[in-house]
Protein backbone atom coordinates (compact mmCIF):
# COMPACT_ATOMS: atom_id res chain seq x y z
CA UNK A 1 0.00 0.00 0.00
CA UNK A 2 2.61 2.15 0.85
CA UNK A 3 4.47 1.96 -2.51
CA UNK A 4 1.06 2.78 -4.13
CA UNK A 5 0.74 6.13 -2.28
CA UNK A 6 4.33 7.23 -2.83
CA UNK A 7 3.54 6.80 -6.61
CA UNK A 8 0.04 8.70 -6.78
CA UNK A 9 1.48 11.64 -4.40
CA UNK A 10 4.52 11.78 -6.44
CA UNK A 11 2.09 11.70 -9.77
CA UNK A 12 0.42 14.41 -7.77
CA UNK A 13 3.40 16.53 -6.94
CA UNK A 14 4.82 15.98 -10.16
CA UNK A 15 1.74 17.67 -11.85
CA UNK A 16 1.72 20.55 -9.83
CA UNK A 17 5.59 21.49 -9.17
CA UNK A 18 7.30 19.43 -11.91
CA UNK A 19 9.54 17.47 -9.03
CA UNK A 20 8.30 15.04 -6.35
CA UNK A 21 11.30 14.63 -3.74
CA UNK A 22 11.44 11.52 -2.07
CA UNK A 23 13.71 11.92 0.86
CA UNK A 24 12.95 12.46 4.39
CA UNK A 25 13.31 16.53 5.35
CA UNK A 26 12.34 19.84 4.30
CA UNK A 27 12.12 20.39 0.46
CA UNK A 28 11.51 23.51 -0.95
CA UNK A 29 9.86 23.07 -4.46
CA UNK A 30 8.82 27.12 -5.29
CA UNK A 31 9.60 30.05 -3.25
CA UNK A 32 5.91 29.67 -1.89
CA UNK A 33 5.65 25.86 -1.48
CA UNK A 34 7.49 23.25 0.81
CA UNK A 35 7.39 19.71 1.24
CA UNK A 36 8.28 17.89 4.67
CA UNK A 37 8.56 13.82 4.35
CA UNK A 38 8.45 11.96 7.69
CA UNK A 39 9.02 8.28 7.51
CA UNK A 40 9.08 5.40 10.27
CA UNK A 41 10.75 2.39 9.93
CA UNK A 42 10.39 -1.18 11.48
CA UNK A 43 12.53 -2.96 13.10
CA UNK A 44 13.71 -4.44 9.86
CA UNK A 45 14.51 -1.19 8.85
CA UNK A 46 11.39 -1.44 6.13
CA UNK A 47 9.25 1.07 5.51
CA UNK A 48 6.07 1.46 8.25
CA UNK A 49 4.34 5.04 7.62
CA UNK A 50 5.14 7.96 5.59
CA UNK A 51 3.41 11.34 5.71
CA UNK A 52 3.98 13.85 3.24
CA UNK A 53 3.13 17.63 4.00
CA UNK A 54 2.74 20.38 1.36
CA UNK A 55 2.50 23.98 2.25
CA UNK A 56 1.59 26.21 -0.19
CA UNK A 57 1.60 30.04 1.04
CA UNK A 58 -0.76 31.83 -1.58
CA UNK A 59 -2.55 35.46 -1.49
CA UNK A 60 -5.56 34.30 0.07
CA UNK A 61 -4.17 31.95 2.57
CA UNK A 62 -1.79 29.38 3.58
CA UNK A 63 -2.92 25.70 2.49
CA UNK A 64 -1.67 22.54 3.90
CA UNK A 65 -2.28 19.17 2.80
CA UNK A 66 -1.31 16.24 4.61
CA UNK A 67 -1.02 12.51 3.43
CA UNK A 68 -0.59 10.10 6.42
CA UNK A 69 -0.34 6.61 5.65
CA UNK A 70 0.72 3.51 7.54
CA UNK A 71 0.96 -0.19 6.91
CA UNK A 72 1.68 -1.71 10.42
CA UNK A 73 1.03 -5.64 9.33
CA UNK A 74 -0.15 -7.66 6.54
CA UNK A 75 -3.53 -7.46 7.56
CA UNK A 76 -4.45 -3.35 8.04
CA UNK A 77 -3.63 -0.56 6.52
CA UNK A 78 -4.84 3.06 6.55
CA UNK A 79 -4.53 6.42 4.31
CA UNK A 80 -5.81 9.80 5.33
CA UNK A 81 -5.64 13.44 3.72
CA UNK A 82 -6.21 16.02 4.96
CA UNK A 83 -6.54 19.91 4.01
CA UNK A 84 -6.36 22.71 6.00
CA UNK A 85 -6.39 26.48 5.02
CA UNK A 86 -5.54 29.39 7.06
CA UNK A 87 -6.86 31.95 6.14
CA UNK A 88 -5.21 35.23 5.40
CA UNK A 89 -6.35 38.65 7.28
CA UNK A 90 -9.03 40.40 4.89
CA UNK A 91 -9.99 36.72 3.25
CA UNK A 92 -12.38 33.89 3.36
CA UNK A 93 -11.71 30.72 1.44
CA UNK A 94 -13.46 27.55 1.04
CA UNK A 95 -11.39 24.29 1.05
CA UNK A 96 -12.46 22.17 -2.07
CA UNK A 97 -11.77 18.44 -2.68
CA UNK A 98 -8.22 17.62 -3.35
CA UNK A 99 -8.10 15.62 -6.55
CA UNK A 100 -5.93 13.61 -4.96
CA UNK A 101 -8.73 12.17 -2.73
CA UNK A 102 -9.95 10.52 -6.00
CA UNK A 103 -6.81 9.34 -7.35
CA UNK A 104 -5.87 7.26 -4.03
CA UNK A 105 -9.59 6.32 -4.25
CA UNK A 106 -9.16 4.37 -7.35
CA UNK A 107 -5.81 3.07 -6.90
CA UNK A 108 -6.74 2.22 -3.22
CA UNK A 109 -10.37 0.55 -3.17
CA UNK A 110 -10.44 1.13 0.07
CA UNK A 111 -13.19 -0.25 2.65
CA UNK A 112 -14.96 0.87 5.22
CA UNK A 113 -16.02 -1.47 7.34
CA UNK A 114 -17.98 -3.75 4.67
CA UNK A 115 -18.54 -0.70 2.78
CA UNK A 116 -15.91 -0.54 -0.73
CA UNK A 117 -15.10 3.18 -1.46
CA UNK A 118 -15.44 4.09 -4.92
CA UNK A 119 -15.44 6.79 -7.32
CA UNK A 120 -18.66 6.13 -8.88
CA UNK A 121 -22.46 4.35 -7.68
CA UNK A 122 -21.73 0.54 -7.23
CA UNK A 123 -25.19 -0.25 -8.99
CA UNK A 124 -27.76 -2.67 -6.87
CA UNK A 125 -30.46 -4.75 -7.91
CA UNK A 126 -33.07 -6.85 -6.31
CA UNK A 127 -30.45 -8.50 -3.94
CA UNK A 128 -30.40 -5.93 -1.71
CA UNK A 129 -28.90 -8.05 1.67
CA UNK A 130 -25.21 -6.70 1.45
CA UNK A 131 -26.45 -2.75 0.89
CA UNK A 132 -28.68 -3.56 3.88
CA UNK A 133 -25.60 -5.71 5.84
CA UNK A 134 -23.17 -2.16 5.04
CA UNK A 135 -26.06 0.31 6.51
CA UNK A 136 -26.33 -1.87 9.52
CA UNK A 137 -22.84 -2.43 9.82
CA UNK A 138 -21.28 -1.18 13.33
CA UNK A 139 -17.70 -0.76 12.38
CA UNK A 140 -19.16 1.45 9.44
CA UNK A 141 -18.02 5.27 10.35
CA UNK A 142 -18.26 7.19 7.07
CA UNK A 143 -22.18 8.08 5.08
CA UNK A 144 -23.57 5.79 2.79
CA UNK A 145 -25.13 7.20 -0.10
CA UNK A 146 -27.94 5.56 -1.89
CA UNK A 147 -29.52 6.73 -5.36
CA UNK A 148 -32.14 5.54 -7.10
CA UNK A 149 -33.08 5.83 -10.62
CA UNK A 150 -35.96 7.76 -11.97
CA UNK A 151 -38.50 6.02 -13.61
CA UNK A 152 -37.75 7.93 -16.74
CA UNK A 153 -34.50 9.10 -18.27
CA UNK A 154 -33.87 12.72 -17.20
CA UNK A 155 -30.60 14.41 -18.22
CA UNK A 156 -30.25 16.98 -15.53
CA UNK A 157 -30.79 14.43 -12.55
CA UNK A 158 -28.13 12.52 -14.58
CA UNK A 159 -26.01 15.42 -14.39
CA UNK A 160 -26.23 16.28 -11.33
CA UNK A 161 -25.60 13.10 -9.81
CA UNK A 162 -22.17 12.74 -12.64
CA UNK A 163 -21.14 15.82 -10.14
CA UNK A 164 -21.67 14.59 -7.13
CA UNK A 165 -20.68 10.95 -6.48
CA UNK A 166 -17.17 11.47 -7.54
CA UNK A 167 -17.12 14.86 -4.98
CA UNK A 168 -18.00 12.20 -2.28
CA UNK A 169 -15.34 9.57 -3.17
CA UNK A 170 -13.37 8.72 -0.25
CA UNK A 171 -16.03 10.79 2.29
CA UNK A 172 -19.00 7.71 1.61
CA UNK A 173 -19.89 4.77 0.17
CA UNK A 174 -22.21 5.17 -3.16
CA UNK A 175 -24.87 3.13 -4.42
CA UNK A 176 -27.96 2.93 -6.86
CA UNK A 177 -30.87 1.51 -6.97
CA UNK A 178 -30.76 0.71 -10.81
CA UNK A 179 -34.91 0.40 -11.18
CA UNK A 180 -37.74 0.03 -10.19
CA UNK A 181 -37.70 -3.87 -9.00
CA UNK A 182 -34.45 -3.05 -6.59
CA UNK A 183 -36.77 -0.06 -5.39
CA UNK A 184 -39.38 -2.13 -4.22
CA UNK A 185 -36.90 -4.21 -2.82
CA UNK A 186 -35.41 -1.88 -0.50
CA UNK A 187 -38.53 -0.46 0.76
CA UNK A 188 -39.90 -3.86 1.66
CA UNK A 189 -36.28 -4.62 3.28
CA UNK A 190 -35.90 -1.19 4.89
CA UNK A 191 -39.52 -0.13 5.42
CA UNK A 192 -41.41 2.49 4.52
CA UNK A 193 -39.64 5.39 6.40
CA UNK A 194 -36.32 4.83 5.53
CA UNK A 195 -36.35 3.77 2.10
CA UNK A 196 -35.28 5.84 -1.09
CA UNK A 197 -37.84 6.62 -3.92
CA UNK A 198 -37.44 6.80 -7.53
CA UNK A 199 -35.22 9.59 -8.36
CA UNK A 200 -34.66 10.74 -4.76
CA UNK A 201 -31.24 10.43 -2.85
CA UNK A 202 -31.21 9.71 0.73
CA UNK A 203 -27.62 10.00 2.90
CA UNK A 204 -27.52 7.22 5.44
CA UNK A 205 -25.26 8.48 8.66
CA UNK A 206 -23.75 5.32 10.46
CA UNK A 207 -26.24 3.91 12.99
CA UNK A 208 -28.82 2.96 10.32
CA UNK A 209 -31.69 1.58 13.07
CA UNK A 210 -34.60 0.36 9.94
CA UNK A 211 -36.66 -0.77 12.62
CA UNK A 212 -36.85 2.18 14.59
CA UNK A 213 -39.39 5.10 12.76
CA UNK A 214 -37.85 8.15 14.30
CA UNK A 215 -34.10 6.93 12.90
CA UNK A 216 -35.43 7.76 9.70
CA UNK A 217 -35.08 11.66 9.80
CA UNK A 218 -31.23 11.52 10.48
CA UNK A 219 -30.53 10.54 7.06
CA UNK A 220 -31.12 13.31 4.78
CA UNK A 221 -33.38 12.64 1.78
CA UNK A 222 -34.08 14.66 -1.33
CA UNK A 223 -36.94 13.92 -3.65
CA UNK A 224 -36.72 13.41 -7.28
CA UNK A 225 -38.88 16.43 -7.94
CA UNK A 226 -36.14 18.91 -6.42
CA UNK A 227 -33.33 16.62 -7.73
CA UNK A 228 -34.76 17.54 -10.95
CA UNK A 229 -35.99 21.18 -10.56
CA UNK A 230 -33.24 23.14 -12.44
CA UNK A 231 -33.71 26.23 -9.85
CA UNK A 232 -32.92 24.01 -7.28
CA UNK A 233 -29.13 23.45 -5.48
CA UNK A 234 -30.51 21.35 -2.58
CA UNK A 235 -28.37 18.58 -4.49
CA UNK A 236 -25.69 20.74 -4.13
CA UNK A 237 -25.49 19.84 -0.18
CA UNK A 238 -25.03 16.02 -0.56
CA UNK A 239 -21.24 15.84 -1.07
CA UNK A 240 -20.84 18.41 1.67
CA UNK A 241 -22.74 17.13 4.11
CA UNK A 242 -20.47 13.75 2.89
CA UNK A 243 -17.48 15.51 2.91
CA UNK A 244 -18.37 17.49 6.39
CA UNK A 245 -19.21 13.67 8.01
CA UNK A 246 -15.64 12.50 7.37
CA UNK A 247 -13.96 15.64 8.07
CA UNK A 248 -15.34 14.71 11.63
CA UNK A 249 -15.03 11.34 11.95
CA UNK A 250 -12.19 9.99 14.42
CA UNK A 251 -8.94 8.90 12.54
CA UNK A 252 -8.86 5.04 11.77
CA UNK A 253 -7.05 3.46 15.08
CA UNK A 254 -3.75 3.06 13.35
CA UNK A 255 -3.57 6.86 12.51
CA UNK A 256 -4.59 8.27 15.78
CA UNK A 257 -0.82 7.48 17.44
CA UNK A 258 1.90 7.87 15.20
CA UNK A 259 4.59 9.30 16.19
CA UNK A 260 6.55 10.40 13.03
CA UNK A 261 10.44 11.65 13.93
CA UNK A 262 11.18 15.33 13.72
CA UNK A 263 13.39 15.78 10.10
CA UNK A 264 15.60 18.59 11.52
CA UNK A 265 16.58 16.08 14.64
CA UNK A 266 19.21 14.30 11.82
CA UNK A 267 20.16 17.50 10.79
CA UNK A 268 21.16 18.36 14.23
CA UNK A 269 22.69 14.98 14.80
CA UNK A 270 24.64 15.57 11.17
CA UNK A 271 25.88 19.21 12.55
CA UNK A 272 27.14 18.02 15.78
CA UNK A 273 29.42 14.99 14.11
CA UNK A 274 30.83 17.80 11.95
CA UNK A 275 31.77 20.04 14.69
CA UNK A 276 33.11 17.05 17.26
CA UNK A 277 35.39 15.92 14.47
CA UNK A 278 38.60 14.76 14.75
CA UNK A 279 41.15 17.05 13.14
CA UNK A 280 44.49 16.02 13.82
CA UNK A 281 45.25 15.44 10.59
CA UNK A 282 43.45 17.80 8.58
CA UNK A 283 45.07 19.62 5.48
CA UNK A 284 43.80 22.38 2.87
CA UNK A 285 41.65 20.47 0.69
CA UNK A 286 39.80 17.82 3.90
CA UNK A 287 39.41 21.92 5.32
CA UNK A 288 37.58 23.05 2.11
CA UNK A 289 35.58 20.01 2.88
CA UNK A 290 34.94 20.44 6.23
CA UNK A 291 33.73 24.27 5.54
CA UNK A 292 31.41 23.30 2.18
CA UNK A 293 29.56 20.90 4.63
CA UNK A 294 29.30 23.11 7.72
CA UNK A 295 28.29 25.61 4.96
CA UNK A 296 25.49 22.81 3.97
CA UNK A 297 24.90 22.07 7.37
CA UNK A 298 23.88 26.03 8.49
CA UNK A 299 21.88 26.64 5.42
CA UNK A 300 19.67 23.15 6.29
CA UNK A 301 19.89 24.67 9.78
CA UNK A 302 17.90 28.08 8.32
CA UNK A 303 15.60 26.20 6.97
CA UNK A 304 14.39 24.06 9.88
CA UNK A 305 14.04 27.05 11.88
CA UNK A 306 12.40 28.72 9.32
CA UNK A 307 10.15 25.39 9.05
CA UNK A 308 9.61 25.11 12.90
CA UNK A 309 8.81 28.71 13.22
CA UNK A 310 6.33 28.84 10.55
CA UNK A 311 4.62 25.06 11.57
CA UNK A 312 4.43 27.26 15.58
CA UNK A 313 2.35 29.78 14.41
CA UNK A 314 0.10 27.46 12.13
CA UNK A 315 -0.46 25.27 15.28
CA UNK A 316 -1.44 27.96 17.11
CA UNK A 317 -3.61 29.23 14.80
CA UNK A 318 -4.84 25.68 14.72
CA UNK A 319 -5.16 25.73 18.29
CA UNK A 320 -7.12 28.78 18.60
CA UNK A 321 -9.53 27.38 15.96
CA UNK A 322 -10.33 24.38 17.98
CA UNK A 323 -10.37 26.38 20.97
CA UNK A 324 -13.08 28.19 19.57
CA UNK A 325 -14.97 25.02 18.15
CA UNK A 326 -14.69 23.76 21.43
CA UNK A 327 -16.35 26.75 23.00
CA UNK A 328 -19.24 26.98 20.34
CA UNK A 329 -19.49 23.13 20.81
CA UNK A 330 -20.15 22.91 24.25
CA UNK A 331 -22.44 26.44 24.22
CA UNK A 332 -24.51 24.62 21.92
CA UNK A 333 -24.60 21.71 24.00
CA UNK A 334 -25.63 23.95 27.21
CA UNK A 335 -28.51 25.45 24.91
CA UNK A 336 -29.46 22.32 23.89
CA UNK A 337 -29.72 20.77 27.16
CA UNK A 338 -31.54 24.30 28.51
CA UNK A 339 -34.49 23.40 25.70
CA UNK A 340 -34.53 19.71 26.42
CA UNK A 341 -35.47 20.55 30.14
CA UNK A 342 -37.69 23.36 29.21
CA UNK A 343 -39.77 20.92 26.73
CA UNK A 344 -39.73 17.73 29.47
CA UNK A 345 -41.03 20.41 31.63
CA UNK A 346 -43.77 21.45 28.32
CA UNK A 347 -44.58 17.40 27.90
CA UNK A 348 -45.25 17.07 31.92
CA UNK A 349 -47.44 19.61 31.96
CA UNK A 350 -49.49 19.06 28.68
CA UNK A 351 -49.47 15.76 30.26
CA UNK A 352 -50.94 16.78 33.77
CA UNK A 353 -53.23 18.79 31.43
CA UNK A 354 -54.41 16.01 29.73
CA UNK A 355 -55.12 13.38 32.63
CA UNK A 356 -57.06 16.18 34.14
CA UNK A 357 -59.56 16.89 31.12
CA UNK A 358 -59.56 12.92 30.69
CA UNK A 359 -60.41 12.80 34.26
CA UNK A 360 -63.19 15.55 34.17
CA UNK A 361 -64.73 13.51 30.74
CA UNK A 362 -65.36 10.34 32.53
CA UNK A 363 -66.54 12.06 35.49
CA UNK A 364 -69.68 13.55 33.28
CA UNK A 365 -69.78 9.84 31.45
CA UNK A 366 -68.09 11.04 27.98
CA UNK A 367 -65.79 8.21 28.26
CA UNK A 368 -65.09 7.84 24.56
CA UNK A 369 -64.27 11.66 24.63
CA UNK A 370 -61.39 11.12 26.67
CA UNK A 371 -59.75 8.63 24.38
CA UNK A 372 -58.20 9.49 21.23
CA UNK A 373 -57.42 7.12 18.70
CA UNK A 374 -55.98 8.86 15.96
CA UNK A 375 -52.26 9.44 15.71
CA UNK A 376 -50.78 12.69 16.32
CA UNK A 377 -48.01 14.22 14.08
CA UNK A 378 -45.07 15.29 15.92
CA UNK A 379 -43.00 18.36 15.15
CA UNK A 380 -41.53 18.32 11.31
CA UNK A 381 -38.18 16.91 10.75
CA UNK A 382 -36.96 19.18 8.09
CA UNK A 383 -38.25 22.50 6.76
CA UNK A 384 -39.10 20.47 3.49
CA UNK A 385 -41.78 18.87 5.50
CA UNK A 386 -42.48 22.05 7.87
CA UNK A 387 -43.33 24.16 4.60
CA UNK A 388 -45.77 20.68 3.58
CA UNK A 389 -47.77 20.97 6.57
CA UNK A 390 -48.31 24.87 6.84
CA UNK A 391 -51.74 24.69 6.23
CA UNK A 392 -52.17 23.43 9.94
CA UNK A 393 -52.01 26.49 11.33
CA UNK A 394 -54.80 28.92 9.79
CA UNK A 395 -53.47 31.89 12.00
CA UNK A 396 -50.16 32.33 9.81
CA UNK A 397 -49.79 33.51 6.28
CA UNK A 398 -46.06 32.78 5.09
CA UNK A 399 -45.21 35.15 2.65
CA UNK A 400 -41.46 34.10 2.89
CA UNK A 401 -39.11 32.33 0.23
CA UNK A 402 -39.00 29.06 0.11
CA UNK A 403 -35.82 28.25 -1.51
CA UNK A 404 -34.32 30.63 1.70
CA UNK A 405 -36.62 28.32 4.27
CA UNK A 406 -35.18 24.94 2.81
CA UNK A 407 -31.66 25.96 2.53
CA UNK A 408 -31.42 25.04 6.32
CA UNK A 409 -32.13 22.06 5.82
CA UNK A 410 -28.42 21.19 4.31
CA UNK A 411 -27.32 22.32 8.32
CA UNK A 412 -26.43 19.63 10.49
CA UNK A 413 -28.51 21.01 13.18
CA UNK A 414 -31.38 21.40 10.58
CA UNK A 415 -33.89 18.57 12.50
CA UNK A 416 -33.17 21.02 15.51
CA UNK A 417 -34.16 24.11 13.83
CA UNK A 418 -37.13 22.92 11.89
CA UNK A 419 -38.49 21.29 15.18
CA UNK A 420 -37.97 24.92 17.24
CA UNK A 421 -39.17 26.71 13.93
CA UNK A 422 -42.82 24.41 14.17
CA UNK A 423 -43.05 25.42 17.73
CA UNK A 424 -42.35 28.93 17.19
CA UNK A 425 -45.29 29.19 14.51
CA UNK A 426 -47.33 27.48 16.52
CA UNK A 427 -47.05 30.28 18.86
CA UNK A 428 -47.81 32.60 16.25
CA UNK A 429 -51.04 30.66 15.63
CA UNK A 430 -52.11 31.12 18.80
CA UNK A 431 -51.51 34.63 19.40
CA UNK A 432 -53.24 35.07 15.96
CA UNK A 433 -56.20 32.85 17.13
CA UNK A 434 -56.59 34.70 20.21
CA UNK A 435 -58.70 37.18 19.85
CA UNK A 436 -59.76 38.01 23.52
CA UNK A 437 -56.10 38.75 24.09
CA UNK A 438 -54.95 42.39 23.47
CA UNK A 439 -51.54 43.06 23.98
CA UNK A 440 -47.97 42.11 21.44
CA UNK A 441 -46.81 38.91 20.71
CA UNK A 442 -43.93 39.10 23.58
CA UNK A 443 -47.05 40.39 26.48
CA UNK A 444 -48.99 37.02 24.81
CA UNK A 445 -45.97 34.81 25.78
CA UNK A 446 -45.47 36.21 28.87
CA UNK A 447 -49.14 35.56 29.68
CA UNK A 448 -48.88 31.49 29.56
CA UNK A 449 -52.80 31.10 28.90
CA UNK A 450 -53.54 27.64 29.19
CA UNK A 451 -54.24 25.64 25.77
CA UNK A 452 -52.17 27.87 24.07
CA UNK A 453 -48.46 27.49 22.48
CA UNK A 454 -46.04 30.00 23.79
CA UNK A 455 -42.46 30.96 22.74
CA UNK A 456 -39.12 31.46 25.07
CA UNK A 457 -38.25 35.19 25.70
CA UNK A 458 -34.68 34.29 25.40
CA UNK A 459 -35.51 33.49 21.44
CA UNK A 460 -37.68 36.39 20.73
CA UNK A 461 -36.49 39.50 19.30
CA UNK A 462 -39.41 42.56 18.80
CA UNK A 463 -36.81 45.06 17.90
CA UNK A 464 -33.81 45.55 16.23
CA UNK A 465 -30.99 48.25 16.49
CA UNK A 466 -30.75 51.39 14.92
CA UNK A 467 -27.60 50.84 13.68
CA UNK A 468 -29.04 47.57 11.81
CA UNK A 469 -32.21 49.33 10.47
CA UNK A 470 -30.08 52.25 9.38
CA UNK A 471 -27.84 50.18 7.21
CA UNK A 472 -29.77 46.88 6.76
CA UNK A 473 -33.26 47.67 7.14
CA UNK A 474 -33.92 47.02 3.49
CA UNK A 475 -33.27 43.18 4.47
CA UNK A 476 -36.29 43.44 6.39
CA UNK A 477 -38.90 44.48 4.08
CA UNK A 478 -40.65 41.33 3.19
CA UNK A 479 -43.73 40.52 1.32
CA UNK A 480 -47.62 41.60 2.34
CA UNK A 481 -51.04 41.41 1.80
CA UNK A 482 -51.70 44.43 -0.40
CA UNK A 483 -54.78 45.98 2.66
CA UNK A 484 -51.76 45.64 5.36
CA UNK A 485 -49.30 47.38 3.04
CA UNK A 486 -50.39 48.59 -0.37
CA UNK A 487 -46.94 48.45 -1.55
CA UNK A 488 -47.25 45.12 -1.24
CA UNK A 489 -44.12 45.29 1.07
CA UNK A 490 -43.50 45.72 5.17
CA UNK A 491 -40.20 45.81 7.18
CA UNK A 492 -40.64 42.92 9.99
CA UNK A 493 -38.27 43.69 12.75
CA UNK A 494 -40.13 41.37 15.25
CA UNK A 495 -38.25 38.10 14.92
CA UNK A 496 -37.83 34.53 16.57
CA UNK A 497 -34.52 33.06 16.93
CA UNK A 498 -33.95 29.35 15.92
CA UNK A 499 -30.94 28.86 18.21
CA UNK A 500 -29.48 31.57 20.69
CA UNK A 501 -26.02 31.92 18.98
CA UNK A 502 -25.63 35.29 17.17
CA UNK A 503 -25.80 34.00 13.31
CA UNK A 504 -28.46 31.43 14.46
CA UNK A 505 -31.59 31.30 11.98
CA UNK A 506 -34.57 33.42 12.26
CA UNK A 507 -38.18 34.27 11.28
CA UNK A 508 -39.38 37.66 10.80
CA UNK A 509 -43.01 38.19 11.24
CA UNK A 510 -45.30 41.13 11.07
CA UNK A 511 -46.84 42.13 14.45
CA UNK A 512 -49.75 42.86 13.53
CA UNK A 513 -52.77 40.99 11.97
CA UNK A 514 -54.18 41.44 8.48
CA UNK A 515 -57.44 43.31 7.62
CA UNK A 516 -58.83 40.34 5.65
CA UNK A 517 -58.43 37.89 7.99
CA UNK A 518 -58.34 39.06 11.11
CA UNK A 519 -57.05 36.51 12.97
CA UNK A 520 -54.05 35.57 10.88
CA UNK A 521 -50.45 36.59 11.28
CA UNK A 522 -47.92 37.85 8.40
CA UNK A 523 -44.48 35.23 8.22
CA UNK A 524 -42.30 37.00 5.69
CA UNK A 525 -39.18 35.77 6.38
CA UNK A 526 -37.82 32.10 7.43
CA UNK A 527 -33.66 31.45 6.46
CA UNK A 528 -30.47 32.26 7.76
CA UNK A 529 -29.99 35.31 9.90
CA UNK A 530 -30.12 38.25 7.94
CA UNK A 531 -26.98 40.98 8.09
CA UNK A 532 -26.24 42.79 10.84
CA UNK A 533 -23.25 44.63 12.97
CA UNK A 534 -22.54 40.88 14.33
CA UNK A 535 -22.77 39.02 10.85
CA UNK A 536 -21.00 41.78 8.58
Amino acid sequence: MLPTVRRITAEWLTTKYGMAPTASGHHRLTQSATLTTQVIYDSAGTEQSIRLQLREEQGNATWRTTVTATAPDHTSSAVSVLLEAFANPGHTVVPGRPRLVRELVTALRPHDGLARLTLHAQEVGTDIEPLLHVLCDPDRQLPVIVAARPLRPDSLWSSRMRETMPNCAGAASLYLLRDVASVKAFREHVGEHHRVSCGAVRTFLPGVDPAWVPDAARHRFISYARMSDPGDTSWRGIAKRAQQAASDTVLPAPLQHLAFPDVSVAHQADRRAALTADRSAIDNASLRAEIGLLTELLAQADVDLREASRNADLATRTIAALQEQLEDATATGLRDVEDGLRALDDVARLHSEVELLRARLRTVGRHEDAVVVEEQAGVPQSFEELWGRLSELPGVLVTADQAKALALDESERARVWAAKAWNGLRALNSYALSSDFRGNFYQFCSAGIPGTAGWSHKQLGMNESRTTMGRWGEERRFPVPRDVDPSGWAQMKPHLKLDNGGRAPRIHFLDAKTQRIPAQLVVGYIGAHLTNTMTN
